[in-house]
């Protein structure tokens, strides 16, 4: 193990130059691997840090899944470069593109994932917050800035909105996680606006002879087993008023979300809650009350810079000889590239099977678009890749290039462009494997269910192997979502079937759950879906509005033949999952998921840490140690208010955080009174202070008040806990 070379040190000038937080937090969390495996840290406690930088425990016992956050689904060459390298050195060799931009690396051993995460930082790659109860990684149109029908280039204030919360302790407790997307596009919808729990669409008003910038606002979406749209708050949120709007959301969801059932901590269930009118009544208070830092808005001072053509492209290889009359690239062309609002440029799309990507492919595509895209790619929900920028007149030799690495794919959004999670492959709590059906229909779309190909050629098909919809199956045309079933005693792998869902808008519509099957007959039931569809259509109707006509009753009796078992004598292949022939099914138990993450740790604070920590402070006054003293006293502080936090199951990971967390849900509800608002700016302004004798007196007085407001607060939660 010593000679691994994933454990080895790195080259001390990569270190060197990691910006600080990251090496201070990287160095952190490596001790904190070593305590954890001298039983120092619980596996609570680990877990809720091991969540926090994105790495997550893999279904197979002993590896770490990595998540990886791309802003936007923004690539470099350099990048893409990286990620190759970081996945063949310390995973297997391949990454898998999800449908929130991220990249997740597989079968990593969790004591070599520091150094992977500061080779990735010194890429400019982060991983925190890809996981836990943060903001996820906020995702956009891939398409912005080149659109024929963009209101304006979104990316810029995706990057900002990413830039304001990473770290940011208003974001680093909540009851659950939040997702977040940016739509450019005035009339399709790429980024699924109405399914996240903040959806921004760009929009231009005028106001007085002059235009401005802005968002039509959605809050409250998102998918799983309960899935809900999100509620139009705005038709217009002016630009300036993103950050800080935003922040008011954050903290009246982290103040009043649950925590306790972590199956309803989401913000659609807040809303639903309180109701649309009320949620919308406590974010605008807390606008109001918002000491908005001017700083905010730093984040958007590249906001109004457009992407501009790259320069330097007549130097682009040529076409092999009658490239432009070859059929292959003609139906290429037709199916992967579109021109830019430019004119003179294209975009096109890389169909990704699965979003499996092998690194191989992964430096050739680099190099390919550092050659033709001046090294502008995209990650798409549809777990596929986009090149940016390439000049039309290129399209014939990008084409050849991409022929020759077999990377010439076409279908991308398409009904074979199939979207699939990695489920029971690798994700504990999958019960299916959504890849293997996925490869399924994919064979079944070329051979049997091919006639249909070019009716059927815009629906999606996304297949999820649990309820969590990580695939977004609620949202599909037709959606899978793994199960299980039973058959005289045996295990039968089962899909339950959804169909009329789109991503559209203002128009997104969620599925409806049909019917349950075992999912040896999902090629059976799409290939149904689809004829009744040419049967039942007007000229032009689409396929969602078709099924709803047909109605679910029956849908039900038409898909009702797909619902029946065989014996295991008669028909072995319905008790084995798809691309899981050669082992019986079965469903994984005694295993936890980690979607929710842990709230609490197993180590419940106390007041006697406050009190060392006090009695530490008074130590060091006395020695006129008068900066450390300072220090103790806010360390009291921090552990007092853990303490009453704790019995509503907020754990923080810092003081500072302790501190915030405990103005945001004590003193801005009314439970604390108000003398402690705005508590911890004005402690972190007493910690950049020049230490003094009366400075630290004074910090001592406060912890010792601060004390007693906490351990009061934890008193009245107990009365009524036990009332």
């Amino acid at each position: 193990m010593k000679n691994d070379s994933r454990l080895q040190p790195l080259p001390e000038e990569l270190l060197q130059n990691l910006p600080e937080v990251v090496r201070t937090e990287l160095d952190e969390y490596e001790q904190q691997i070593r305590d954890f495996r001298r039983g120092q840290i619980g596996d609570v406690k680990m877990q809720k840090i091991r969540l926090q930088l994105g790495t997550y425990a893999q279904r197979q016992p002993g590896v770490q899944m990595q998540r990886i956050k791309i802003p936007y689904g923004d690539l470099t060459p350099s990048k893409l470069r990286r990620l190759a390298d970081v996945a063949d050195k310390y995973a297997n060799g391949f990454m898998h593109l999800t449908t929130r931009q991220d990249v997740q690396l597989y079968y990593i051993m969790l004591e070599s994932v520091p150094n992977m995460m500061r080779e990735l930082a010194d890429a400019g790659i982060t991983t925190r917050e890809a996981c836990g109860n943060t903001i996820r990684n906020v995702t956009a149109t891939p398409f912005s800035g080149t659109s024929p029908d963009d209101v304006f280039d979104v990316a810029p204030y995706a990057k900002a909105f990413t830039g304001f919360m990473l770290r940011n302790p208003i974001c680093q407790n909540m009851g659950r996680k939040v997702k977040v997307a940016f739509e450019s596009n005035a009339i399709k919808d790429d980024a699924g606006l109405r399914i996240h729990d903040l959806g921004f669409r760009a929009q231009v008003r005028q106001q007085n002879g002059k235009a401005e910038r802005g968002f039509q606002v959605y809050v409250g979406g998102g998918l799983g087993s309960s899935p809900m749209l999100g509620h139009l708050w705005s038709d217009f949120l002016p630009e300036e008023e993103l950050i800080p709007f935003s922040a008011a959301v954050i903290r009246i969801f982290d103040r009043y979300g649950e925590r306790k059932n972590r199956m309803k901590a989401r913000m659609k269930f807040l809303v639903k809650k309180l109701g649309f009118d009320e949620f919308r009544r406590r974010v605008e208070e807390e606008q109001k009350a918002l000491n908005i830092d001017p700083s905010w808005n730093s984040y958007l001072a590249e906001a109004h810079s457009e992407e501009q053509p790259p320069s330097g492209t007549d130097q682009l290889p040529d076409a092999p000889a009658r490239t432009e009359d070859d059929p292959g690239y003609l139906l290429w062309k037709g199916s992967a590239a579109t021109v830019q609002k430019s004119g003179g440029h294209a975009l096109v799309q890389l169909r990704i099977h699965n979003g499996d990507l092998a690194t191989d492919n992964a430096r050739k595509i680099a190099d390919i678009a550092g050659t033709f895209a001046n090294g502008n790619i995209r990650i798409t929900i549809h777990q596929n890749l986009v090149l940016r920028w390439v000049p039309v007149d290129a399209l014939p030799a990008l084409y050849a290039a991409l022929k020759k690495e077999g990377l010439d794919t076409i279908g991308a959004e398409t009904i074979a462009d199939i979207t699939a999670c990695p489920g029971a492959d690798t994700c504990r709590l999958g019960i299916t494997s959504a890849k293997g059906l996925a490869t399924g229909i994919d064979k079944a779309l070329q051979n049997g269910l091919g006639e249909y190909a070019e009716v059927a050629r815009d629906l999606k098909i996304k297949i999820s192997g649990c309820p969590n919809a990580c695939a977004q199956h609620t949202a599909a045309n037709i959606g899978f979502q793994g199960g299980a079933m039973s058959k005289d005693g045996r295990r039968v792998p089962s899909e339950m079937v959804f169909v009329g869902g789109s991503l559209a808008g203002e128009e997104t519509r969620l599925a409806e759950s049909v019917i349950k099957i075992p999912t040896r007959n999902a090629p059976l039931v799409v290939k149904k879906l689809i004829q009744l569809y040419i049967a039942e259509r007007s000229d032009g109707e689409h396929f969602d509005f078709v099924m709803k006509r047909i109605g679910k009753d029956r849908l039900k009796k038409e898909l009702k033949e797909f619902t029946h078992v065989p014996s295991f004598e008669e028909a072995p292949e319905f008790y084995k999952d798809w691309g899981h022939e050669d082992e019986q099914f079965d469903i994984m138990t005694g295993v936890k998921g980690e979607c929710a993450g842990a709230t609490v740790e197993d180590k419940v604070p106390t007041f006697e840490e406050a009190e060392a920590s006090m009695q530490q402070a008074k130590a060091h006054f006395i020695h006129e140690d008068y900066e450390v003293s300072i220090l103790e006293s806010y360390h009291a502080m921090a552990h007092a208010a853990h303490v009453p936090l704790y019995s509503k199951l907020v754990d923080p990971f810092t003081p500072s955080q302790t501190i915030w967390e405990f103005e945001n849900l004590f003193v801005r509800t009314g439970e604390v009174d108000e003398e402690w608002l705005d508590i911890h700016d004005r402690l972190q302004d007493v910690l950049q202070m020049k230490p003094d004798k009366e400075l630290a007196d004074e910090m001592r007085k406060m912890a010792g008040t601060f004390y007693d407001v906490c351990f009061e607060a934890e008193k009245r939660l107990n009365s009524k806990a036990t009332a």
